[in-house]
């Protein structure tokens, strides 16, 4: 990877409980000359990437969550810029999957400058970009309860009736694509 002349990280401050600020992510970038861009309640964190990258960013990253991850990576590579994760969110799967160490959120900040770049296929779901994986069925559905963050057990059991069980509609997974034996 050459040296960018306009790196940027996106920062959702509200991943991972916090951890962004407590680790003072965006005074780690300003020391290492990368712009950080702080997301705002509300803000989109595709089109703050799509408009980064219009300003002339050359390298652009995320630090946060798994989801907030896809929507920035997905820009990167819709632009073909490289794209780096910054393990700012609670389990950080993407990270682990492309072995970025999650426990050390500040040092990831070195692949701006530092890095072998690594080629990954971004993926849809319903019209929504994911990196490392997708939920569906039961599991997906209590993940998106927007308690689930912050009480996951008792989400987990207080969802549980009204999606399993007698007179439970089912739910209605199907896959439209290659089956086997065609390529």
């Amino acid at each position: 990877m050459t040296r960018p002349s306009h790196a940027a990280l996106i920062v959702n401050p509200a991943s991972g409980g916090g951890k962004a600020e407590r680790l003072d992510l965006v005074g780690a970038c300003r020391t290492r000359g990368i712009d950080p861009i702080v997301l705002g309640r509300g803000d989109d964190p595709s089109a703050l990437a799509a408009e980064v990258v219009r300003q002339g960013a050359d390298v652009i990253g995320m630090g946060g969550g798994d989801g907030s991850q896809a929507a920035v990576a997905a820009v990167a590579a819709e632009h073909d810029i490289p794209y780096v994760c910054v393990p700012a969110g609670t389990r950080n799967h993407f990270a682990l999957d492309i072995g970025v160490y999650p426990a050390d959120v500040v040092g990831a900040l070195d692949a701006f400058f530092d890095a072998t770049e690594r080629r990954i296929d971004p993926a849809r779901v319903n019209g929504r970009v994911f990196v490392n994986n997708a939920s569906l069925g039961l599991y997906g559905r209590i993940v998106q309860s927007p308690v689930y963050r912050d009480a996951k057990f008792r989400t987990v059991i207080e969802l549980l009736p009204d999606l399993v069980g007698p007179g439970v509609e089912p739910f209605d997974l199907r896959f439209n694509g290659l089956g086997p034996g065609t390529s």
